[in-house]
């Protein structure tokens, strides 16, 4: 799901601005490996952590599981809040 999210959301940033999408997703590599690194920076709420994204208005949504990095949604901050919090 959190890959399909961005997917949208690069493929919608492109129709505008060719090269945005690829700018979103280079910081959503760049937040995801500033998770890894510290998993436990951000807080957690219902079993999920969220950390945003600074200049696009998304936020990563993920929890740990087995010691793994799980992204459960790339969040519009925008748009229907917390519709990503039944997968």
């Amino acid at each position: 799901m959190a890959e399909a999210e961005l997917q949208d959301a690069v493929a919608w940033y492109d129709e505008r601005s060719p090269g945005l999408g690829l700018r979103l997703v280079l910081a959503v590599r760049a937040k995801a490996d500033e998770i890894a690194e510290a998993p436990h920076r951000w807080p957690l709420t219902a079993g999920t952590r969220r950390v945003l994204m600074g200049r696009f208005p998304y936020a990563l949504v993920y929890r740990e599981v087995a010691e793994e990095i799980e992204i459960v949604a790339v969040a519009h901050l925008k748009r229907r809040s917390a519709y990503w919090s039944q997968r």
